[in-house]
Formats: structure tokens, C-alpha cells, sequence
């Protein structure tokens, strides 16, 4: 009786001492540059409940609209803008709670997975040595490893010096006046855009205005003002070219 007692008292201490598997953080933050906690072996699935995110990482520009979110694997760097206010939600899993397979991804949230987050962030930390935690666990993993990834909301960044100095130019400027300001001859640029983010430079300056755009609707702007800010000069043009580039109309993406 007595070795199970200390056996038993064992386990209590070890599940004492050890790490939960997930925890949560939840704010409200106005536009502008965000800092959350960042704590090294630790996966994020990041999320605006409203409002809009910008997440950049090294593979590029991620743009999360109230019904997206964003997985960020361990040991990814990331920075986070906020677009227009937002109440965000991150879950942080550990190791043995790991969600989703490597690399970064934009998920789409349906309701049940939007309460589901809300739920566990604001119940965290969590062991899945407790049988009601992990069975939460297991329901958040079945959710989002059946969601696809959506990677049209990726503007790719460039790593040559010059194709990321003519990304900061490529939308207010034609591409031969970009040439000239960078240095580098339209074929150079054009070789260096494919090679680097898989689009040709005008590709990547639609993506860029569309997420933009996106950005826009989300906050709530009407369809003509963003067509506007984004370079169109009339909506029904910015609408065919917004459907083409996303898939859907940019309606879609305004607060319901």
C-alpha cells in the first residue's frame, strides 16, 4: 500500500513540475505594431476574433481577416501589425500538443472552431494529462486538420537586396521607372521575382493591392472607397479583378 501511495505521489509531482501543453493570451490592441509573448518551443495559432492581423515572416506577408487564422510551428519569427482594432486570441501548444504538421499556414474559422479557440484561451493552461483538457485537444486537432490552407492570403517575400527594394516601390510606380530606381534591368527584376516568390512582378503588385484590399474590407470600408485606394477606378473593375485573384467577391470579406 505504501509503494502505491508514493507512486501515486510521484505522478502528482511530476504533473506538477511539468509544462502545460497549451496556454492562451487574449487582447484587445488598436492599429499598429504588436507584441505578444514569445516563448521559445512553443507552436501559435493566432487569431483576430475581430479586427485584422498582418503576420510577417521570411517566407512573406500574411494577411488574417477576422475568419482566418494563422499556425506559426515553433521557432518560425514573426512579427504582428495590427490593421484595424482587433480582439486577438493566440493559443500556445507545446510539443506534445502539436496541431498541425510544419510550416505556417492561413486556416479558415468556422464557428464551431471559432468558439472552440475562445473557449480554450479563455480556460488555459491546459495538460493533456487531464482527461477533460485533452479530449478539448483532440477536438481543436480534428477541426483543423481537416481545414485546407489558404494560400492565396501569402504575399511571398523576395531575399535578393533588389527585389526587395523594388517591392517597396512596385505598387506606386510602373516597372520600368522601378528599374531605374532599383538599378537592375526589367529582365534581371522579372527572373528575380519568379525565381524567388513564383510570381511574375505584376502578379505579385496584384496580390499585394488585393490583400490590401482585403485588409480595407475587412475594416469595414464600402467596395467603391477600397477600389479606389487600391487603384481602380471604378468598382466593377476592381471587383473582377479581386474575384479572379481570391475566388470569391470582395463582399465577402466586410464585417456581417
Amino acid at each position: 500500500m505504501a509503494g502505491c501511495a508514493q507512486s501515486h505521489m510521484r505522478l502528482i509531482l511530476s504533473r506538477m513540475r511539468r509544462e502545460p501543453d497549451l496556454r492562451g493570451y487574449a487582447v484587445t490592441h488598436p492599429s499598429g505594431p504588436l507584441i505578444p509573448p514569445q516563448a521559445a518551443g512553443w507552436h501559435q495559432l493566432i487569431y483576430a476574433v475581430s479586427g485584422v492581423l498582418v503576420v510577417d515572416t521570411a517566407e512573406g506577408r500574411w494577411t488574417l481577416p477576422r475568419h482566418r487564422a494563422l499556425w506559426v510551428p515553433a521557432g518560425v519569427a514573426h512579427r504582428l501589425r495590427v490593421v484595424h482594432r482587433s480582439a486577438l486570441r493566440i493559443l500556445y501548444a507545446g510539443e506534445r500538443a502539436r496541431l498541425l504538421p510544419a510550416g505556417c499556414r492561413v486556416l479558415d474559422v468556422p464557428p464551431l472552431l471559432r468558439e472552440l479557440v475562445v473557449h480554450l484561451v479563455e480556460h488555459a493552461p491546459m495538460s493533456l494529462d487531464e482527461p477533460r483538457h485533452a479530449r478539448l485537444v483532440a477536438v481543436l486537432q480534428d477541426l483543423l486538420v481537416e481545414l485546407p490552407a489558404d494560400a492565396a492570403l501569402l504575399l511571398p517575400a523576395p531575399v535578393d537586396t533588389r527585389a526587395m527594394a523594388a517591392t517597396e516601390l512596385v505598387t506606386d510606380l510602373d516597372v520600368a521607372a522601378v528599374c531605374r530606381r532599383v538599378g537592375v534591368g526589367r529582365r534581371t527584376l522579372e527572373r528575380l521575382f519568379l525565381a524567388e516568390t513564383g510570381m511574375s512582378i505584376g502578379q505579385w503588385r496584384r496580390r499585394r493591392r488585393m490583400l490590401d484590399a482585403v485588409a480595407h474590407l475587412a475594416g469595414g470600408l464600402p467596395v467603391a472607397d477600397v477600389a479606389l485606394r487600391v487603384g481602380y477606378t471604378t468598382p466593377s473593375a476592381f471587383s473582377a479583378a479581386f474575384r479572379t485573384e481570391l475566388g470569391m467577391s470582395p463582399s465577402r470579406w466586410q464585417p456581417s
